[in-house]
């Protein structure tokens, strides 16, 4: 059984001038008196800290010490321009106040509980829970919104009574009445006109500058990093920069999956052109002990909005591993929504309801499913409307929505697992605010002027080039151009055909089984009494939204077919979440 790591230790700091103060439950660090690797906390006669998080480039080594210094030069606005995956607690002493601030991305934003007064935070729920004023119930709409979408839109907790944090605005606790004050995002300003060119790749060449400059402060100290490698481009690029600042002798490329899959042929071959040694691991099927112990931390983290598939996998340990670079919100800068050519036409004129309509019919499930109540779905609905009628006001262009809908919904919060779970170590060159506000500069639609992945391996891994990103596509068509686009087109088209026709002909052996084909098989086999017992439970959330009979139909049908996995799953940590929050109330109300 893998360690759950170090004693804990409690630190707490008393701050009478809010009548409050703050409580760390934290690993013991190796050395005394050093930081835990996502807390920092700095507290002086005028100010007090707690940063939960890291900054990029220099402020990463004293991060608490460069928020207070923000703070003091430009208040609230200048720590939400920082360049970093955080949140941070501000308390001014002499005015008394308390403020709850995050970074643009908002991957690591804090919950609240405002309940007589006071102001409860933590990154997790069910802390919140566990101080006995944060009551168990569960809003239908958030657990609809992930059992359909596979996130609960906007961000809103399966905890009733709790506030997520927003990267638009930031809070302030004053005198027992709560202040929501707006926060500059910095998106579209000064934007390049599409027909200087040669602003274009001047600002790209900046990005990717930035970008390298990231990876170089992350990668500073470590004997070894790992560089997470597959077939797609985000990773292929990720390494690119790795490999330009790391010897290649402190680098391991990693891949998952089995020995003669996509991922690990072409990571194994673009690791090879640079000497750096690859290595690959087959998913590590949990048995079901492990599976219920590793879906109760995930569901800890992220606060039940995370699919418990990801407990599939190996229960993490607290050995110490290098730092991981992975790819994590390369499609912030591609155009994940984008839609096909024959589209355009039609999408240019779209409004709030329009694009409303594409996500809905995008995640497939809401018709797929038949819920006890319309009113949850509609819920989601709504609240998807009010996300877009959001970012239609910041810009009234459909490729500025869409892009801004996966950078907050999609990688903010669906994506958020890789910076809530503390036993990922990983670092992304993507994932920085300033890369993003640099990006969002560049004339619309950002996804076809970017070129960035190309523009990467173009500098700093020139020989991977040429090889084919999954099979279907190729990094010198990135960029604009209707030639460019079309090429794009048939070469993906192309690439499917062949796939389907080599999975026809019996070419795509079990060997190559997916990552999900494999899990759909334990969710069937060894893990199937447990879903079941989980989710036909009386008081389970998935009986209670969709009805005894169709959750066992769901489950009878997955057992045949392996039809349902993301459904199941995403019910499953719904049901871990509540269950857990239930508990700490149970032990709360008893003390």
């Amino acid at each position: 059984m893998s360690s759950m790591g170090p004693e804990p230790r409690i630190t707490v700091e008393v701050l009478p001038e809010v009548g409050g103060g703050w409580a760390l439950l934290t690993p013991e660090t190796p050395e005394p008196g050093a930081r835990h690797a996502l807390l920092d906390q700095v507290v002086t006669d005028t100010h007090a800290v707690l940063l939960f998080g890291e900054l990029q480039g220099e402020s990463r080594a004293a991060p608490a010490r460069a928020v207070l210094r923000a703070w003091t030069s430009g208040g609230g606005d200048a720590v939400a321009a920082l360049d970093g995956n955080f949140s941070a607690i501000v308390v001014d002493r002499a005015e008394r106040t308390a403020s709850v601030i995050s970074d643009l991305l908002g991957r690591r934003a804090l919950r609240t509980l405002h309940a007589d007064g006071a102001l409860y935070v933590s990154p997790h729920d069910v802390a919140l829970v566990a101080t006995g004023a944060c009551p168990v119930e569960i809003d239908h709409a958030s657990a609809c919104s992930i059992i359909t979408a596979d996130w609960s839109i906007g961000g809103r907790p399966l905890l009733a009574r709790v506030e997520p944090g927003d990267p638009a605005r930031w809070l302030r606790l004053r005198g027992g009445r709560l202040e929501r004050l707006p926060a500059p995002l910095g998106l579209f300003e000064r934007r390049i006109d599409a027909r200087d060119a040669a602003a274009v790749r001047e600002r790209i060449d900046r990005i990717v500058d930035t970008m390298r400059e990231n990876t170089r402060f992350a990668a500073a100290g470590s004997d070894t990093v790992r560089a997470d490698l597959t077939a797609g481009i985000d990773s292929r690029a990720a390494f690119a920069l790795v490999a330009s600042i790391v010897p290649a002798e402190r680098i391991v490329a990693k891949t998952t999956g089995a020995t003669d899959s996509l991922d690990v042929r072409v990571a194994r071959r673009i690791a090879a052109l640079v000497g750096v040694r690859h290595e690959h691991r087959e998913l590590d099927l949990p048995v079901h002990d492990d599976f219920s112990r590793h879906a109760d931390l995930i569901a800890f983290h992220m606060n039940g909005d995370s699919s418990a598939k990801r407990a599939i996998d190996r229960y993490p340990s607290w050995d110490d591993r290098p730092l991981g670079f992975e790819g994590g919100g390369g499609e912030i800068f591609r155009g994940y929504y984008y839609a096909r050519p024959g589209q355009y036409t039609r999408v240019a004129r779209a409004d709030a309801d329009d694009v409303t309509a594409f996500f809905v019919r995008k995640w497939r499930r809401p018709t797929a499913l038949s819920f006890r109540s319309p009113d949850p779905l509609a819920a989601v609905r709504e609240r998807t409307r009010s996300v877009v009628e959001a970012m239609f006001r910041r810009s009234p262009d459909l490729h500025d929505v869409l892009d801004q809908f996966y950078l907050f919904e999609r990688y903010g919060r669906w994506g958020a697992i890789t910076s809530r779970f503390a036993w990922w170590k990983t670092f992304s060159p993507y994932a920085s605010p300033s890369v993003v506000r640099l990006a969002f500069g560049l004339p619309s639609p950002i996804g076809t002027h970017a070129g960035l992945h190309d523009a990467i391996v173009r500098r700093f891994l020139p020989s991977a080039r040429g090889i084919l990103v999954n099979d279907n596509s190729l990094l010198p068509l990135q960029g604009p151009g209707l030639t460019r686009l079309l090429a794009r087109d048939l070469l993906y088209v192309t690439g499917e055909l062949w796939r389907a026709a080599s999975a026809w002909r019996g070419r795509s052996g079990k060997k190559r089984r997916s990552a999900d084909a494999m899990r759909a098989d334990m969710l069937a086999g060894p893990l199937h009494d447990h879903a079941r017992d989980v989710l036909l439970s009386r008081d389970s959330i998935a009986v209670d939204l969709l009805g005894h009979e169709p959750v066992a139909r769901l489950l009878d049908e997955h057992r045949a077919r392996r039809q349902h996995l993301e459904t199941l799953c995403n019910l499953l940590g719904i049901e871990h979440f509540r269950r857990l929050a239930t508990s700490t109330a149970a032990a709360a109300s008893s003390r």
